[in-house]
C-alpha cells in the first residue's frame, strides 16, 4: 500500500494563486492537518514490483517581495498574543526540545532581562548567526544538537530558532517551499524552510536565520522581516505534522509485504508565463509542488 500527501499552497502575504490548482491524477481525498495544511491524498493498494506511481500538482502564481518595517515600540506586549496562537506555537515538541540546557541557556544570554518582543526576537537570531553557521549535510538533528554542533541546513537553522523563541515564551512557526533556482526555468530538489514569529500588532513576521548567516550585519538584518519572490510556500506548521511529519512539500507512506525497495523523488519544476491579457506578469509551478515569480513589489 501507498499514501502520497501533496501539500496544498494558498493565498498568503506574498503570494496569490490564479485560479485553482491542478492535479495530475485527481487525489483520491483532501485532508487537513492539526495546522490547518491542506493535502491531496493518493492511497494505492497491492502496486506490484517494479511498480512506478507519480502525482503531481501544478500551481500559477503571482509572488510577491515582502519587507516588513518593524518598530519596537509598537510592538504589543506577551497579553497581546491571542490565546489561539498561545497555544498552539508555544508548545514543545520532537525537534525543538525547550527544557533542554543548551536552549535554556542560549536563552538566558540572548534575552537577559529584556521584555520588548521585537527584541526578543531580534536578540535570538543574532545569537544564532553568531553561534551557527550553514551547512547542508542532511539529515534534521534536534535544536540542543544542532546548536551545539554549530552548524546546520535551513531547516536546522529553523528548528533552533524556533526553539529559542518558544522557549522564550515567543510563538514561533516554519514555513516550507519551494525554490526558483534559475530566471527562466529551474528545477528545485533541495527546498527551503524558514520560521515566522508572531509580533502582536504586526502578526506572522517572516524571519530566515539560514538566509542571514551573512558577514556583514547589513546583510543579516536583511533576512529579518524581508522575504523576497523567488519561493512559493506550500506549508505552514509548527512541527511535527499528522500527515508530512517533519518534512515539507510532499511525503509518502508505505507497507509491503516481505521485502521490499523503495525509491522517492521530490520535484519541483518552475516556469515563468506569459503576460497576462491584463498585462500583469505571472508565472507557473507544476509538479510535486511548483512555483513561480515576477519581480514586483507589494
Amino acid at each position: 500500500t501507498l499514501d502520497l500527501y501533496l501539500a496544498i499552497p494558498h493565498d498568503r502575504d506574498g503570494q496569490v494563486l490564479l485560479g485553482d490548482s491542478a492535479f495530475d491524477p485527481p487525489p483520491t481525498n483532501y485532508v487537513t492537518d492539526q495546522w490547518g495544511q491542506r493535502f491531496a491524498q493518493y492511497h494505492y493498494d497491492d502496486i506490484a514490483p517494479p511498480g512506478i506511481v507519480r502525482a503531481a500538482i501544478s500551481v500559477r502564481a503571482r509572488l510577491f517581495e515582502l519587507r516588513y518595517f518593524l518598530f519596537p515600540e509598537r510592538v504589543g506586549r506577551r497579553r497581546d498574543i491571542p490565546r489561539e496562537i498561545r497555544k498552539s506555537y508555544l508548545v514543545d515538541a520532537e525537534k525543538y526540545r525547550l527544557d533542554h540546557p543548551v536552549i535554556e541557556a542560549a536563552v538566558e544570554e540572548a534575552v537577559g532581562e529584556e521584555e520588548n518582543l521585537y527584541w526578543i526576537a531580534r536578540n535570538l537570531y543574532q545569537y544564532l548567526l553568531d553561534h551557527m553557521h550553514y551547512e547542508l549535510a542532511g539529515g534534521w538533528n534536534v535544536a540542543p544538537t544542532v546548536l551545539e554542533r554549530g552548524s546546520g541546513s535551513c531547516s536546522e537553522y529553523s528548528f533552533v530558532y524556533i526553539a529559542l523563541c518558544r522557549a522564550a515564551g515567543l510563538p514561533a512557526r516554519y514555513v516550507g517551499s519551494v525554490a526558483v533556482r534559475g530566471d527562466d526555468a529551474s528545477t528545485d530538489e533541495v527546498f527551503h524552510r524558514w520560521v515566522e514569529v508572531y509580533l502582536p500588532g504586526y502578526g506572522w513576521v517572516p524571519v530566515d536565520p539560514s538566509r542571514g548567516d551573512k558577514p556583514t550585519p547589513a546583510e543579516q538584518a536583511d533576512a529579518f522581516g524581508h522575504i523576497g519572490n523567488g519561493c512559493l510556500v506550500t506549508t505552514e506548521g509548527g512541527g511535527g505534522s499528522d500527515f508530512l511529519e517533519w518534512t515539507y512539500n510532499a511525503a509518502a507512506r508505505w507497507t509491503a509485504q516481505g521485502r521490499c525497495k523503495t525509491h522517492e523523488e521530490h520535484i519541483g519544476e518552475w516556469s515563468p508565463l506569459e503576460e497576462s491579457t491584463a498585462g500583469a506578469p505571472t508565472s507557473e509551478a507544476g509538479d510535486n509542488v511548483r512555483e513561480g515569480s515576477e519581480g514586483r513589489c507589494k
